[in-house]
């Protein structure tokens, strides 16, 4: 077994009822939509350009949709949906692969479930006319029945998502390349983009997807990453690479030994926040090449390969938290929030119930 495949119980641990459920899934939908908000906050600070915002707010989208289906998927099971517990707040990694499995035997499973009016006039009878509950086998195919009719490759968030390359309309290269990936150790979705100059050739675009898929489809230091890309790749030159790492969700549902969740933990305890309460800890880290040197691309042969020469990583930490968590965070770890890139963002808090 890999390193990478072990997990342990907060890695993947499962809650305690179907209200904590409810809760996690109203905090974790509602963090993802405020981050999609707050991405023009970010464009107008330059954090995000606005070829980079559009495609943040389509990785969140999927994310979002995914957990839509996790929750449709486990609403009516006797089994429950992972989560990390450690410095993420998202569901384990293993959720993602469920889903993509499960697309493999969507029409398999549709066809043996009756037609969605056949459901319909069931529980009505039952309700209306026996005067009973509907029993829970029926409801769990029911919704198994929605679910495997919602879920599309399309839409859901892959353990990798690759985008397509474009122009740019950036000063220092002529196309970019955007995709995601959720690292399996982590249990976090990452979001990165690559622009690069190359002379337009299909096989050469091929070999980028394939090189980007082989070379980058988990959280590795930024500089290996980029280096690895760039000895694959003989006719590409890559001129910067961002990496957007979505986030540490701080909650009421967080058991680590992060800074932030102590102080938020403590003070869900002594009633000073809300139970709701929330913190995103995201992460922008951004690799330039600033020259380049002719190698050889092996030992048995003369030819030279150019290999990007890349400044040092560049990381920046953003928080998003509501007012009231923001004011908390100043008051009990100031060094730590004095010393971010940017002052931290404010979102709505979460509703305590659902409209």
């Amino acid at each position: 077994m890999s390193l990478n495949e072990i997990t342990t119980p907060l890695d993947s641990a499962t809650l305690d009822s179907d209200a904590q459920y409810d809760l996690y899934y109203r905090l974790v939908k509602h963090v993802l939509d405020e981050f999609e908000i707050n991405l023009v906050e970010w464009n107008h600070h330059r954090i995000c350009t606005k070829e980079e915002l559009k495609s943040l707010e389509e990785y969140c989208r999927r994310l979002a949709f995914s957990l839509k289906a996790m929750q449709l998927k486990y609403r009516f099971d006797e089994e429950q949906m992972k989560v990390d517990l450690t410095e993420s707040g998202f569901p384990n990694y293993l959720e993602l692969r469920y889903i993509h499995n499960d697309l493999d035997l969507k029409d398999e499973f549709k066809a043996k479930f009756p037609p969605k009016s056949d459901f319909k006039e069931k529980f009505i009878h039952q309700l209306m006319v026996n005067k009973q509950h509907v029993d829970k086998r029926d409801l769990f195919e029911a919704s198994s029945s929605l679910y495997y009719d919602m879920i599309q490759e399309d839409k859901i968030f892959q353990k990798f998502v690759l985008g397509k390359i474009k122009k740019t309309k950036s000063t220092f290269a002529m196309y970019v390349l955007d995709w995601a990936f959720y690292d399996v150790t982590l249990n976090r979705p990452f979001i990165c983009f690559m622009y690069f100059d190359y002379k337009h050739d299909d096989k050469v675009e091929q070999e980028i997807y394939t090189s980007v898929k082989e070379c980058a489809d988990r959280c590795l230091d930024l500089d290996n990453m980029a280096y690895m890309i760039d000895k694959r790749l003989k006719y590409v030159h890559p001129r910067k690479i961002k990496r957007v790492d979505l986030g540490i969700l701080h909650s009421i549902f967080s058991k680590d030994d992060h800074e932030i969740t102590h102080a938020l933990l403590k003070a869900i305890a002594q009633k000073d926040v809300p139970i709701n309460s929330f913190s995103l800890t995201t992460t922008v880290e951004t690799i330039n090449a600033v020259n380049s040197s002719k190698v050889s691309n092996d030992l048995l042969s003369f030819k030279k390969q150019e290999i990007q020469v890349w400044s040092e990583i560049t990381k920046h930490k953003y928080i998003l938290a509501p007012h009231r968590v923001i004011q908390l965070l100043y008051g009990k770890i100031p060094n730590t929030i004095i010393h971010l890139h940017h002052e931290p963002f404010e979102v709505e808090e979460l509703p305590e119930h659902e409209n």
